[in-house]
Protein backbone atom coordinates (compact mmCIF):
# COMPACT_ATOMS: atom_id res chain seq x y z
CA UNK A 1 0.00 0.00 0.00
CA UNK A 2 2.72 2.32 -0.04
CA UNK A 3 4.04 4.64 -3.23
CA UNK A 4 5.63 2.80 -5.81
CA UNK A 5 8.62 5.21 -5.37
CA UNK A 6 9.63 3.46 -2.23
CA UNK A 7 7.50 0.48 -2.41
CA UNK A 8 10.82 -1.91 -2.02
CA UNK A 9 12.76 -0.18 1.40
CA UNK A 10 8.66 0.57 2.56
CA UNK A 11 7.84 -3.28 2.65
CA UNK A 12 11.16 -4.40 3.49
CA UNK A 13 11.78 -2.06 6.73
CA UNK A 14 8.17 -3.05 8.06
CA UNK A 15 8.68 -6.87 7.53
CA UNK A 16 12.78 -6.61 8.46
CA UNK A 17 12.02 -4.90 12.04
CA UNK A 18 9.25 -7.78 12.19
CA UNK A 19 11.93 -10.41 11.82
CA UNK A 20 13.93 -9.03 13.85
CA UNK A 21 11.83 -9.68 16.68
CA UNK A 22 13.15 -13.14 16.09
CA UNK A 23 16.58 -12.19 17.06
CA UNK A 24 15.56 -10.37 20.13
CA UNK A 25 13.69 -13.19 21.06
CA UNK A 26 16.92 -15.41 21.37
CA UNK A 27 19.09 -13.06 23.16
CA UNK A 28 16.09 -11.38 25.34
CA UNK A 29 14.17 -14.74 26.33
CA UNK A 30 17.44 -16.29 27.84
CA UNK A 31 18.25 -13.00 29.86
CA UNK A 32 14.21 -13.44 31.05
CA UNK A 33 14.32 -16.70 32.02
CA UNK A 34 17.55 -16.06 33.98
CA UNK A 35 15.88 -12.98 36.11
CA UNK A 36 12.77 -15.80 36.79
CA UNK A 37 15.49 -18.37 37.84
CA UNK A 38 16.25 -15.75 40.66
CA UNK A 39 12.80 -14.53 41.59
CA UNK A 40 11.82 -18.08 41.67
CA UNK A 41 14.54 -19.81 43.71
CA UNK A 42 15.61 -21.17 40.72
CA UNK A 43 12.52 -23.57 39.97
CA UNK A 44 13.53 -24.15 36.32
CA UNK A 45 10.07 -25.29 35.35
CA UNK A 46 8.02 -22.40 36.87
CA UNK A 47 10.38 -20.02 35.50
CA UNK A 48 9.75 -21.44 32.02
CA UNK A 49 6.48 -20.95 32.14
CA UNK A 50 6.58 -17.07 33.42
CA UNK A 51 8.66 -16.17 30.54
CA UNK A 52 5.71 -16.55 28.45
CA UNK A 53 4.23 -13.86 30.33
CA UNK A 54 6.56 -11.11 28.56
CA UNK A 55 5.06 -12.19 25.38
CA UNK A 56 1.32 -12.09 26.28
CA UNK A 57 1.58 -8.75 27.48
CA UNK A 58 3.23 -7.54 24.75
CA UNK A 59 0.31 -9.36 22.29
CA UNK A 60 -2.11 -7.66 23.96
CA UNK A 61 -0.04 -4.14 23.36
CA UNK A 62 0.24 -4.55 20.06
CA UNK A 63 -3.37 -5.68 19.57
CA UNK A 64 -4.74 -2.75 21.23
CA UNK A 65 -2.80 -0.16 18.78
CA UNK A 66 -3.37 -2.20 15.95
CA UNK A 67 -7.23 -1.83 16.90
CA UNK A 68 -7.18 1.62 17.58
CA UNK A 69 -5.22 2.87 14.18
CA UNK A 70 -6.39 3.98 11.21
CA UNK A 71 -6.50 1.83 8.11
CA UNK A 72 -5.26 4.63 4.72
CA UNK A 73 -3.86 7.61 5.44
CA UNK A 74 -6.66 8.79 3.76
CA UNK A 75 -9.10 7.35 6.69
CA UNK A 76 -10.71 3.86 8.30
CA UNK A 77 -12.49 1.89 5.55
CA UNK A 78 -16.29 2.12 6.80
CA UNK A 79 -15.95 5.79 6.65
CA UNK A 80 -14.37 5.83 2.93
CA UNK A 81 -16.61 3.02 1.13
CA UNK A 82 -19.46 5.39 2.62
CA UNK A 83 -18.45 8.37 1.15
CA UNK A 84 -17.74 6.59 -2.07
CA UNK A 85 -14.04 7.34 -2.08
CA UNK A 86 -13.27 3.40 -1.67
CA UNK A 87 -14.25 0.66 -3.62
CA UNK A 88 -15.88 -1.73 -1.57
CA UNK A 89 -13.98 -5.09 -1.53
CA UNK A 90 -15.31 -8.29 -2.79
CA UNK A 91 -13.14 -11.58 -0.90
CA UNK A 92 -14.81 -13.90 -3.48
CA UNK A 93 -13.00 -11.86 -6.65
CA UNK A 94 -9.94 -10.85 -4.52
CA UNK A 95 -9.13 -14.54 -3.68
CA UNK A 96 -9.51 -15.99 -7.20
CA UNK A 97 -7.84 -12.80 -8.65
CA UNK A 98 -4.91 -13.91 -6.44
CA UNK A 99 -4.72 -17.33 -6.16
CA UNK A 100 -5.00 -17.15 -10.24
CA UNK A 101 -1.97 -15.59 -10.54
CA UNK A 102 1.40 -17.54 -11.79
CA UNK A 103 3.94 -14.69 -10.64
CA UNK A 104 2.45 -15.00 -7.08
CA UNK A 105 2.81 -18.71 -7.42
CA UNK A 106 6.45 -18.47 -8.51
CA UNK A 107 7.53 -16.06 -5.54
CA UNK A 108 5.11 -17.85 -2.98
CA UNK A 109 7.95 -20.77 -4.03
CA UNK A 110 11.07 -18.69 -4.04
CA UNK A 111 10.34 -16.61 -0.63
CA UNK A 112 10.16 -20.20 1.00
CA UNK A 113 13.50 -20.49 0.61
CA UNK A 114 15.00 -16.76 1.85
CA UNK A 115 12.14 -16.34 4.47
CA UNK A 116 11.43 -19.90 5.35
CA UNK A 117 15.36 -20.27 5.67
CA UNK A 118 15.83 -17.60 7.96
CA UNK A 119 13.49 -19.03 10.41
CA UNK A 120 14.91 -22.46 9.93
CA UNK A 121 18.30 -20.81 10.81
CA UNK A 122 16.99 -18.90 13.42
CA UNK A 123 15.47 -22.73 14.83
CA UNK A 124 18.85 -25.10 14.61
CA UNK A 125 21.51 -22.33 15.06
CA UNK A 126 21.79 -22.42 18.61
CA UNK A 127 21.63 -26.09 19.22
CA UNK A 128 23.99 -25.98 16.06
CA UNK A 129 26.81 -24.35 18.01
CA UNK A 130 26.22 -25.89 21.14
CA UNK A 131 26.64 -29.29 19.69
CA UNK A 132 29.48 -28.39 16.71
CA UNK A 133 31.23 -26.17 18.77
CA UNK A 134 30.73 -27.49 22.38
CA UNK A 135 29.50 -24.21 23.65
CA UNK A 136 27.24 -23.30 26.75
CA UNK A 137 24.01 -22.60 25.56
CA UNK A 138 23.49 -19.39 26.47
CA UNK A 139 26.69 -18.63 24.18
CA UNK A 140 25.35 -20.32 21.24
CA UNK A 141 22.19 -18.69 21.86
CA UNK A 142 23.69 -15.31 21.94
CA UNK A 143 25.97 -15.77 18.26
CA UNK A 144 22.82 -17.84 16.65
CA UNK A 145 20.99 -13.98 17.79
CA UNK A 146 23.14 -12.81 15.15
CA UNK A 147 20.85 -13.57 12.24
CA UNK A 148 17.70 -12.49 13.51
CA UNK A 149 19.71 -9.10 14.74
CA UNK A 150 20.72 -8.50 11.29
CA UNK A 151 17.21 -7.71 9.95
CA UNK A 152 17.84 -4.06 11.42
CA UNK A 153 19.39 -3.09 8.53
CA UNK A 154 19.47 -5.91 6.10
CA UNK A 155 16.21 -6.49 5.19
CA UNK A 156 15.84 -2.65 4.19
CA UNK A 157 18.82 -3.01 1.81
CA UNK A 158 17.32 -5.42 0.04
CA UNK A 159 14.08 -2.81 -0.35
CA UNK A 160 16.99 0.00 -1.10
CA UNK A 161 18.48 -2.15 -3.90
CA UNK A 162 15.13 -3.08 -5.65
CA UNK A 163 14.09 0.86 -5.76
CA UNK A 164 17.38 1.40 -7.15
CA UNK A 165 16.94 -1.27 -9.62
CA UNK A 166 13.43 -0.07 -10.22
CA UNK A 167 14.48 3.41 -11.14
CA UNK A 168 17.27 2.26 -13.23
CA UNK A 169 16.12 -0.42 -15.35
CA UNK A 170 12.00 -0.68 -14.27
CA UNK A 171 10.92 -4.09 -13.23
CA UNK A 172 13.98 -5.92 -15.09
CA UNK A 173 16.28 -3.97 -12.24
CA UNK A 174 13.85 -5.78 -9.02
CA UNK A 175 13.90 -8.74 -10.30
CA UNK A 176 17.40 -8.81 -11.55
CA UNK A 177 18.52 -8.18 -8.17
CA UNK A 178 16.57 -10.51 -6.36
CA UNK A 179 17.40 -13.25 -8.82
CA UNK A 180 21.35 -12.49 -7.99
CA UNK A 181 21.27 -11.68 -4.48
CA UNK A 182 18.91 -15.08 -3.72
CA UNK A 183 21.60 -16.92 -5.72
CA UNK A 184 23.99 -15.84 -3.55
CA UNK A 185 22.60 -16.93 -0.82
CA UNK A 186 22.77 -20.46 -1.59
CA UNK A 187 26.19 -20.24 -2.66
CA UNK A 188 27.18 -18.68 0.69
CA UNK A 189 24.75 -21.64 2.45
CA UNK A 190 26.80 -24.36 0.44
CA UNK A 191 30.10 -22.72 1.64
CA UNK A 192 28.76 -23.02 4.98
CA UNK A 193 28.28 -26.42 5.29
CA UNK A 194 31.44 -26.84 3.28
CA UNK A 195 33.66 -25.92 5.88
CA UNK A 196 33.29 -28.18 8.52
CA UNK A 197 32.68 -31.24 6.36
CA UNK A 198 36.02 -32.53 6.58
CA UNK A 199 36.12 -32.40 10.17
CA UNK A 200 34.37 -34.89 12.59
CA UNK A 201 30.61 -33.98 13.69
CA UNK A 202 28.82 -35.31 16.40
CA UNK A 203 27.30 -38.80 16.80
CA UNK A 204 24.31 -38.45 17.79
CA UNK A 205 23.14 -42.02 17.20
CA UNK A 206 26.44 -43.65 18.48
CA UNK A 207 26.86 -44.99 22.10
CA UNK A 208 27.54 -42.95 24.81
CA UNK A 209 30.15 -44.57 26.54
CA UNK A 210 32.85 -41.41 26.29
CA UNK A 211 34.14 -39.19 29.40
CA UNK A 212 33.68 -35.66 28.86
CA UNK A 213 36.33 -33.10 29.51
CA UNK A 214 35.53 -29.67 30.70
CA UNK A 215 37.81 -27.18 29.19
CA UNK A 216 38.64 -24.90 32.41
CA UNK A 217 41.26 -22.00 32.87
CA UNK A 218 43.31 -19.99 35.82
CA UNK A 219 43.79 -22.74 38.32
CA UNK A 220 46.26 -22.55 41.08
CA UNK A 221 49.76 -24.08 40.26
CA UNK A 222 50.18 -27.61 41.31
CA UNK A 223 52.53 -30.37 40.88
CA UNK A 224 50.45 -31.90 38.23
CA UNK A 225 50.86 -31.07 34.82
CA UNK A 226 47.21 -30.03 34.13
CA UNK A 227 47.36 -27.42 36.67
CA UNK A 228 47.63 -23.80 35.76
CA UNK A 229 48.70 -20.50 37.35
CA UNK A 230 45.72 -18.20 38.68
CA UNK A 231 44.79 -15.69 36.41
CA UNK A 232 46.45 -17.92 33.57
CA UNK A 233 44.40 -16.92 29.74
CA UNK A 234 45.33 -20.28 28.83
CA UNK A 235 42.81 -23.42 29.66
CA UNK A 236 43.32 -27.08 30.52
CA UNK A 237 41.39 -29.63 29.92
CA UNK A 238 39.62 -31.67 32.77
CA UNK A 239 37.66 -34.64 32.77
CA UNK A 240 34.43 -35.17 33.99
CA UNK A 241 34.51 -38.52 35.60
CA UNK A 242 34.38 -39.95 39.46
CA UNK A 243 32.49 -42.49 41.15
CA UNK A 244 28.93 -40.70 41.24
CA UNK A 245 29.15 -39.68 37.70
CA UNK A 246 26.76 -40.88 35.32
CA UNK A 247 27.05 -38.64 32.32
CA UNK A 248 28.83 -40.05 28.81
CA UNK A 249 29.02 -38.44 25.76
CA UNK A 250 29.19 -40.06 22.10
CA UNK A 251 32.06 -39.53 19.63
CA UNK A 252 32.74 -35.75 18.96
CA UNK A 253 29.44 -34.92 20.94
CA UNK A 254 28.79 -32.21 23.90
CA UNK A 255 26.81 -31.91 27.13
CA UNK A 256 25.53 -28.98 29.32
CA UNK A 257 25.76 -30.38 32.90
CA UNK A 258 24.20 -28.63 36.12
CA UNK A 259 26.81 -29.55 38.69
CA UNK A 260 25.11 -30.44 41.69
CA UNK A 261 25.65 -31.23 45.22
CA UNK A 262 26.38 -35.29 44.63
CA UNK A 263 28.51 -34.37 41.33
CA UNK A 264 31.39 -32.04 43.85
CA UNK A 265 31.40 -35.43 46.83
CA UNK A 266 33.44 -36.91 44.00
CA UNK A 267 34.64 -34.59 41.10
CA UNK A 268 38.12 -32.80 40.93
CA UNK A 269 38.28 -29.98 43.21
CA UNK A 270 39.10 -27.85 39.98
CA UNK A 271 35.10 -27.91 39.70
CA UNK A 272 34.57 -25.79 42.86
CA UNK A 273 32.35 -22.52 42.24
CA UNK A 274 31.14 -23.89 39.14
CA UNK A 275 27.32 -24.41 38.81
CA UNK A 276 27.32 -25.87 35.29
CA UNK A 277 29.66 -26.94 32.42
CA UNK A 278 29.58 -28.31 29.01
CA UNK A 279 31.47 -31.56 28.93
CA UNK A 280 32.86 -32.86 24.97
CA UNK A 281 35.60 -34.74 23.69
CA UNK A 282 39.34 -33.39 24.19
CA UNK A 283 41.97 -33.14 21.79
CA UNK A 284 45.44 -35.63 22.28
CA UNK A 285 46.82 -35.92 24.70
CA UNK A 286 43.58 -36.11 26.69
CA UNK A 287 41.59 -37.79 24.50
CA UNK A 288 41.08 -39.09 20.98
CA UNK A 289 38.98 -35.53 19.66
CA UNK A 290 41.17 -34.03 17.28
CA UNK A 291 39.54 -34.23 14.54
CA UNK A 292 36.15 -33.22 15.98
CA UNK A 293 34.79 -30.24 14.75
CA UNK A 294 34.53 -28.35 18.04
CA UNK A 295 38.16 -28.72 18.30
CA UNK A 296 38.88 -27.40 14.90
CA UNK A 297 39.37 -23.52 15.88
CA UNK A 298 36.90 -23.02 12.80
CA UNK A 299 34.17 -21.33 14.83
CA UNK A 300 35.37 -17.35 13.69
CA UNK A 301 34.91 -18.43 10.52
CA UNK A 302 31.49 -19.77 10.90
CA UNK A 303 30.68 -17.01 12.52
CA UNK A 304 31.85 -14.77 10.02
CA UNK A 305 29.95 -16.91 7.12
CA UNK A 306 26.56 -16.84 9.39
CA UNK A 307 26.94 -13.00 9.28
CA UNK A 308 27.59 -12.50 5.40
CA UNK A 309 24.79 -15.47 5.09
CA UNK A 310 22.15 -13.59 6.71
CA UNK A 311 23.09 -10.60 4.70
CA UNK A 312 21.81 -12.71 1.45
CA UNK A 313 18.82 -14.22 3.25
CA UNK A 314 17.52 -11.01 4.03
CA UNK A 315 18.31 -8.89 0.87
CA UNK A 316 16.46 -11.57 -0.95
CA UNK A 317 13.15 -10.95 1.85
CA UNK A 318 13.24 -7.39 0.87
CA UNK A 319 13.82 -7.82 -2.50
CA UNK A 320 11.16 -10.22 -3.31
CA UNK A 321 8.53 -7.90 -1.39
CA UNK A 322 9.63 -5.30 -3.80
CA UNK A 323 8.08 -6.98 -6.34
CA UNK A 324 5.43 -8.22 -4.64
CA UNK A 325 3.19 -5.40 -5.04
CA UNK A 326 3.28 -5.38 -8.79
CA UNK A 327 1.73 -8.94 -9.05
CA UNK A 328 -2.00 -8.09 -9.13
CA UNK A 329 -2.66 -4.48 -7.69
CA UNK A 330 -6.54 -5.86 -7.18
CA UNK A 331 -5.46 -8.74 -5.07
CA UNK A 332 -2.82 -7.17 -3.43
CA UNK A 333 -3.60 -8.12 0.27
CA UNK A 334 -4.24 -12.09 -1.34
CA UNK A 335 -1.19 -11.99 -2.99
CA UNK A 336 1.26 -10.67 -0.14
CA UNK A 337 -0.61 -13.10 2.14
CA UNK A 338 0.10 -15.96 -0.53
CA UNK A 339 3.70 -15.31 -0.58
CA UNK A 340 3.74 -14.49 3.09
CA UNK A 341 2.47 -17.98 4.22
CA UNK A 342 5.10 -19.52 1.37
CA UNK A 343 7.54 -18.67 3.41
CA UNK A 344 6.60 -20.30 6.53
CA UNK A 345 5.71 -23.39 4.77
CA UNK A 346 9.29 -23.11 2.87
CA UNK A 347 10.58 -23.14 6.57
CA UNK A 348 8.29 -26.27 7.77
CA UNK A 349 9.72 -27.81 4.52
CA UNK A 350 13.57 -27.11 5.49
CA UNK A 351 13.54 -28.35 8.55
CA UNK A 352 12.11 -31.35 8.14
CA UNK A 353 13.62 -32.44 4.84
CA UNK A 354 17.37 -31.37 6.23
CA UNK A 355 17.35 -30.52 9.92
CA UNK A 356 15.50 -33.05 11.77
CA UNK A 357 17.14 -36.30 11.38
CA UNK A 358 19.92 -37.23 13.74
CA UNK A 359 21.67 -39.67 11.19
CA UNK A 360 22.18 -36.32 8.75
CA UNK A 361 25.00 -34.06 9.96
CA UNK A 362 23.79 -30.28 10.22
CA UNK A 363 26.59 -29.15 7.93
CA UNK A 364 25.51 -31.44 5.14
CA UNK A 365 22.01 -30.31 5.84
CA UNK A 366 23.42 -26.77 5.34
CA UNK A 367 24.67 -27.99 2.17
CA UNK A 368 21.34 -29.30 1.09
CA UNK A 369 19.80 -26.78 1.63
CA UNK A 370 21.76 -24.70 -0.29
CA UNK A 371 21.13 -26.90 -3.42
CA UNK A 372 17.84 -26.72 -3.09
CA UNK A 373 18.11 -22.87 -2.78
CA UNK A 374 20.04 -22.84 -5.56
CA UNK A 375 16.92 -24.89 -8.12
CA UNK A 376 14.15 -23.31 -6.65
CA UNK A 377 15.67 -19.62 -7.00
CA UNK A 378 15.96 -20.33 -11.04
CA UNK A 379 11.99 -20.02 -11.35
CA UNK A 380 12.25 -15.96 -10.97
CA UNK A 381 13.46 -16.78 -14.55
CA UNK A 382 9.66 -17.28 -15.84
CA UNK A 383 8.14 -14.43 -13.79
CA UNK A 384 6.91 -12.29 -16.63
CA UNK A 385 4.57 -8.84 -16.25
CA UNK A 386 2.62 -7.97 -19.93
CA UNK A 387 3.25 -4.04 -19.08
CA UNK A 388 6.95 -4.57 -17.62
CA UNK A 389 8.42 -7.36 -19.22
CA UNK A 390 10.96 -10.43 -17.62
CA UNK A 391 14.32 -10.76 -17.08
CA UNK A 392 15.27 -11.38 -20.47
CA UNK A 393 12.39 -9.93 -22.54
CA UNK A 394 10.82 -6.15 -22.63
CA UNK A 395 7.01 -5.42 -22.11
CA UNK A 396 4.73 -7.33 -24.43
CA UNK A 397 7.55 -9.45 -25.49
CA UNK A 398 5.28 -12.28 -25.63
CA UNK A 399 1.68 -11.88 -26.84
CA UNK A 400 0.12 -15.03 -25.72
CA UNK A 401 0.86 -15.50 -22.11
CA UNK A 402 -0.30 -13.96 -19.59
CA UNK A 403 0.44 -14.76 -15.87
CA UNK A 404 -3.46 -13.84 -14.73
CA UNK A 405 -5.31 -16.58 -15.97
CA UNK A 406 -8.66 -15.29 -13.91
CA UNK A 407 -9.26 -11.63 -14.59
CA UNK A 408 -10.37 -9.16 -12.28
CA UNK A 409 -14.22 -7.16 -13.26
CA UNK A 410 -13.90 -4.73 -15.37
CA UNK A 411 -13.42 -1.20 -12.92
CA UNK A 412 -12.37 -3.45 -10.16
CA UNK A 413 -9.64 -1.53 -8.21
CA UNK A 414 -7.21 -2.18 -5.02
CA UNK A 415 -8.48 -1.32 -1.74
CA UNK A 416 -6.05 1.64 -1.25
CA UNK A 417 -7.24 2.75 -4.58
CA UNK A 418 -8.85 6.31 -4.02
CA UNK A 419 -11.67 7.66 -6.40
CA UNK A 420 -12.28 11.32 -5.10
CA UNK A 421 -14.04 12.51 -8.31
CA UNK A 422 -17.54 11.35 -6.86
CA UNK A 423 -17.55 13.46 -3.38
CA UNK A 424 -18.48 16.42 -3.45
CA UNK A 425 -15.99 18.12 -1.17
CA UNK A 426 -12.84 16.43 -1.24
CA UNK A 427 -10.95 16.05 2.35
CA UNK A 428 -8.84 18.66 3.59
CA UNK A 429 -6.86 16.44 6.09
CA UNK A 430 -5.46 12.91 5.62
CA UNK A 431 -6.51 13.02 2.21
CA UNK A 432 -2.82 11.89 0.35
CA UNK A 433 -4.13 9.83 -2.50
CA UNK A 434 -2.16 6.15 -2.43
CA UNK A 435 -0.71 5.72 -5.77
Amino acid sequence: MFSKRIVGVANATAGGWGNLGGGVTLFAMGQIFLAFMAATGENEDLSWRLCFIVPLVLHLFGAYFALRGQDLPDGNYAALEKQGSKQKGNSSVVIKVGASNINAWILTVTYGFCFGVELTVINVATQYFYEFFALPQAEASAIASIFGLTNIAFRSLGGIMSDWGNKHFGMRGRLWTLFVWQMLEGVVCIVLGFVTLSKTAPDFVGVEDRIGFAKLSGFIENTGSQYLKVGSTESMWVPFNGTCITERISRCSSLQVEITATHRTCLDSRFDGIKKVVISEAPSPFGDGDDCVSNSGMLPLIIVLLFVFSLCVQMSEGLTYGVVPFVSRPALGVVSGMVGAGGNAGALLTNALFFTSDSLRTDLGFIYMGITILVTTCSIIFIYFPEHGSMFTKAGAIKCYDPQLIKPPAGYRGSDSMDYSKQANKPSVNSAQTV
